[in-house]
């Protein structure tokens, strides 16, 4: 410690302590223990913490004890406890007693951090409650306690007129007194403190005490101060160093707007004129719910939005800063060659109603083609061989963009996927062939399988296409793939292919009645040789003609009777090479009146 200040320090302990031991009698009471804690209780049924035992670095104090409050932390409680680094008072604790023999956390030279709660209300602050505490960096008091308050770990009274006690391991080189304080004391005990260099004195001090910086000699600090005030009065009366310094003229900021994503942090950085200006800050943010800015000016995006950051001076300087909060840019997290194009897919965003879409068209920049409340679409105007380019942003119900994109973007060459052939079916025209349309192509070509590979049997621009060269019971295999408009293939192909049997069966498209029967027609079926006829009985299918023709006149029939038929193709050997409608097709005959086809005259006789 610094010579004179010790000196002074030493002068007045011995007094108070040669007092106190001819004031106070000798008193011995015997202490209970909870954990590390011994403990007294009180006649208002209370208790008080009376020593520590253990070690550890941070202690919280319990607040009750066996259903006992614990409101007082008795004297020399913690002394000499070099383990200590945080303590944390709790609410209940009103009172930390002293006494001249021993401060509560005298010694505890390794105490970095003091924690109060909202009970306390009875000062902790004189000189031997932390004396030796060098390494103390800040003593917090609750925001809800009534007696006093804390300003980056400086113990205020709650109005904030005085200091309480500057903490003597604070590490800040020099410390701007607030404008609200309006006198200095050697309570406030800054001359314990070796890592400040230099003291800013608001005009609102109207007075300091003399010790309050100890001598020019232990305490070498400069003074920073108004002309004509008490700080510059005091700084000559003392011969410490006195730097004039003057009201801002104006305050600046280095952004006047920032644009963040939700949940990134910016700090802006505030400039005041003239140079040697000397102020207190204020920061405030006109909308919390978009952004919010702390005593540093550190700016933090909540939610999408806008919102007006103000820096405030002493004497009402101030600078602003518009910050635009918009959500995090989607990220698109696929791109995949479909049947239907380019499918595009992309995280959900929190906050988000929908999304836009754009492409980089050849000309260069974005254009938007897509809003959408998904979070997937399939650009199908695509060109085989192309690549494309994506980008994607937020926007709200209005279709207003709240946020940023990726300005490079996602790319994909578009490969058309080969097609499905999705049926293959009997027809009474051969193999109907059908598949799935692709998306960005012109057509397709369609290949039969043969003995030495796949043989070119069709372009075209359609979805389907009938094989008529087939025969019975064949059985064909077909693949298929893009084309460009130059029947340059764009596309591969299921090298397996699909196959099909062919067996068709004939369709009965007439029945009439004639004059010499029931006439049946029926549709040519490609690659029969022939067809049988059958008719129903009360045992089943009657097979009654075969024929290579198209129709046939049953002429089996009576007036009145129902017959009912059914058809099958039949190869050159008579065998059946297809199925049948197991229903068949009724007729009722009704035979049509004779006609007279002639008339002539006879002689009488």
């Amino acid at each position: 410690m610094r010579t004179k200040v010790k000196k002074l320090t030493s002068v007045i302990l011995a007094l108070v302590m040669m007092l106190g031991i001819l004031t106070i009698a000798p008193l011995t009471v015997s202490a209970a223990t909870h954990g590390d804690f011994e403990y007294t209780l009180e006649d208002d049924y209370t208790c008080t913490i009376t020593k520590y035992n253990g070690s550890a670095a941070n202690v919280t104090i319990p607040s009750t004890i066996h259903d006992y409050k614990v409101c007082k932390i008795g004297a020399g409680a913690f002394y000499d406890c070099s383990s200590l680094e945080k303590i944390v008072i709790p609410d209940s604790v009103k009172e930390i007693c002293w006494s001249p023999m021993y401060g509560c956390f005298q010694k505890c030279n390794n105490l970095k951090e003091i924690y109060i709660g909202s009970g306390f209300e009875k000062s902790l602050f004189d000189m031997y409650t932390l004396s030796g505490c060098n390494s103390l960096e800040k003593i917090v008091f609750s925001e809800d306690n009534n007696y006093y308050c804390s300003i980056d770990g400086v113990p205020f009274d709650k109005s904030k007129t005085s200091i309480c006690r500057y903490p003597a391991g604070k590490k800040d080189k020099e410390y701007t007194i607030p404008d609200t304080v309006s006198e200095l004391s050697m309570a406030d005990e800054f001359f314990y403190n070796e890592n400040l260099k230099t003291i800013v004195i608001p005009k609102s001090v109207k007075s300091i005490g003399e010790y309050t910086f100890g001598t020019v000699d232990s305490f070498p600090i400069t003074i920073k101060g108004y002309k004509g005030t008490a700080a510059e009065e005091y700084a000559k009366e003392n011969g410490f160093k006195f730097i004039e310094i003057s009201d801002p003229t104006s305050v600046s900021l280095n952004k006047t707007s920032l644009t963040l994503d939700v949940g990134k942090s910016h700090t802006l950085t505030k400039t005041v004129s003239p140079s040697n200006a000397v102020t207190s800050y204020t920061w405030s943010s006109s909308n919390t719910s978009v952004a919010t800015v702390d005593g540093n000016g550190k700016v933090t995006a909540k939610k999408a939005g806008t919102a007006t950051i103000t820096v405030k001076t002493s004497n009402g300087k101030t600078a602003n800063c518009k910050v635009t909060v918009n959500l995090p840019a989607p990220q698109i997290t696929g791109l995949a060659n479909t049947t239907g194009g380019i499918k595009i897919s992309w995280n959900k965003v929190d906050g988000a109603y929908g999304y836009r879409l754009y492409y980089k068209p050849a000309s260069g920049g974005w254009k938007r083609f897509k809003d959408t409340t998904a979070t997937s679409f399939t650009d199908s105007g695509v060109v085989p061989n192309k690549t494309e380019t994506y980008t994607i942003r937020c926007i709200d119900k209005n279709s207003k963009t709240v946020s940023g994109f990726y300005s490079k973007g996602w790319s994909k060459k578009y490969t058309p996927v080969a097609p499905t052939i999705t049926r293959l079916s009997n027809t009474s025209k051969g193999v109907s062939v059908t598949w799935n349309k692709i998306a960005g192509v012109y057509g397709y070509r369609v290949y039969q399988k043969t003995s030495t590979g796949w043989k070119r049997i069709k372009d075209t621009t359609a979805t389907s296409y009938t094989d008529s060269a087939v025969s019975a019971n064949q059985t064909k295999t077909y693949t298929i793939r893009c084309i460009d408009k130059n029947g340059k293939t764009v596309s591969g192909y299921n090298s397996k292919g699909w196959s099909k049997k062919y067996t068709a069966a004939p369709t009965i498209s007439k029945l009439e009645n004639t004059t010499g029967g029931i006439k049946l027609s029926w549709n040519k079926v490609t690659g029969v040789y022939g067809y049988r006829l059958y008719q129903k009985t009360s045992n089943g299918w009657k097979r009654i003609k075969d024929t290579t023709a198209t129709s046939f006149t049953d002429s089996a029939v009576s007036a009145n009777q129902t017959k009912t038929y059914t058809i099958r193709c039949i190869d050159k050997n008579g065998k059946t090479v297809s199925g049948y409608n197991s229903k068949g097709w009724s007729k009722k005959y009704t035979a049509a009146t004779p006609k007279i086809t002639k008339l002539t005259n006879r002689s009488k006789g």
